[in-house]
């Protein structure tokens, strides 16, 4: 039938309508059609962690989703390794060294002909497995064996990985829902088509929440997204006084000038500033402008017909950006 559906009082329920439907519960993949679901663990403090000792691998319980790969409605598979599992390592090779890719393994004869109907972590064979999720690729050293010390494993699960072991966990998470991921190197192993535009990411071990946009990873929040935001400051100075009287091409008016101090360490650079004057004859007042702006403060300049006293609003901008250039002639110099 071409629907799928659980519950259903007949019982006439594959294994299949079973995978269908329960991988409607997770994140769709980018590559393919509306059936196919993003693959990889649920990310949990522990999640399919390494240990071992000797020519053995131990890998922490997990829960994860595995995509077929053998043919297509296939769908998805939830598999939950619910204690440590051993995967014994062959001997390193008596010429040179080997790579082991340690992977999380489902054999469906009713897809691929294996003969055989499992899920079980060891190492991948890429010439006969098909559905399978990678977890950490191992360099076995030559003549490696228990006796001569086996390899060198993290020490205890969760630690920092040795030079010979490459993490290449990935994850998912419920459709909708936010990925959670261990850090900055799980996410860059989110690339490429199969991650779709808006799948939101949280990286644990920074604070930030990205959104994926046209193919790039753009912080919504955190540490580095408030770096990004442009900080903003306001302030109003009542009551400049231009008491200061200017001949100039025959013309007499009178200047006045205002210091503004920023709070300490409210900028690290130099913002841009924008001023208002806020008069009750605005006929009156000739120039309001800015000069000797540093990241901790700016001069108002002021110049009116008249010695009435009168306020400024200002607004100082530090921008993450450089401003936009929008003189006739972008080449010519800067003018302060």
């Amino acid at each position: 039938m071409p629907i799928s559906t659980l519950a259903l009082a007949s019982g006439l329920t594959s294994a299949e309508d079973h995978r269908t439907v329960l991988g409607a519960l997770l994140g769709g993949a980018a590559e393919g059609g509306p059936l196919d679901r993003r693959q990889g663990l649920f990310h949990g403090e522990g999640a399919a962690d390494l240990g071992g000792s000797g020519m053995t691998a131990t890998i922490a319980p997990f829960v994860a989703a595995v995509r077929g790969a053998s043919a297509s409605g296939q769908a998805t598979y939830l598999v939950a390794g619910t204690e440590d599992i051993e995967v014994e390592l062959a001997d390193g090779p008596a010429e040179q060294g080997r790579i082991d890719v340690l992977g999380l393994v489902i054999r469906d004869s009713t897809y691929d002909g294996s003969g055989e109907q499992l899920a079980e972590v060891r190492v991948i064979d890429p010439d006969v497995d098909e559905t399978y999720i990678p977890l950490f690729e191992i360099t076995v050293p030559q003549g490696a064996t228990t006796g001569e010390g086996g390899i060198e494993w993290p020490a205890e699960p969760g630690a920092a990985l040795p030079e010979g072991i490459r993490d290449l966990r990935d994850y998912t998470a419920a459709a909708g829902g936010v990925v959670r991921v261990p850090d900055g190197a799980a996410r860059g192993r989110m690339e490429g088509e199969g991650v779709q535009d808006g799948t939101l990411v949280h990286v644990v071990s920074e604070g930030n929440l990205y959104i994926r946009t046209e193919g790039e990873w753009r912080t919504v929040a955190g540490p580095a997204h408030e770096e990004r935001r442009p900080k903003t400051l306001t302030g109003l100075v009542i009551g400049i006084h231009p008491d200061t009287e200017v001949v100039d091409g025959g013309i007499t008016y009178l200047r006045g000038t205002a210091e503004v101090r920023f709070p300490e360490g409210a900028f690290s650079e130099a913002p841009l500033i924008f001023l208002t004057a806020s008069t009750r004859v605005p006929g009156r007042v000739l120039e309001v402008s800015v000069s000797s702006r540093t990241a901790e403060g700016f001069t108002i300049n002021v110049a009116r017909r008249n010695d009435t006293r009168f306020s400024v609003f200002w607004m100082a901008v530090e921008a993450t950006e450089p401003p936009l250039d929008l003189r006739p002639d972008s080449s010519a110099e800067p003018v302060e």
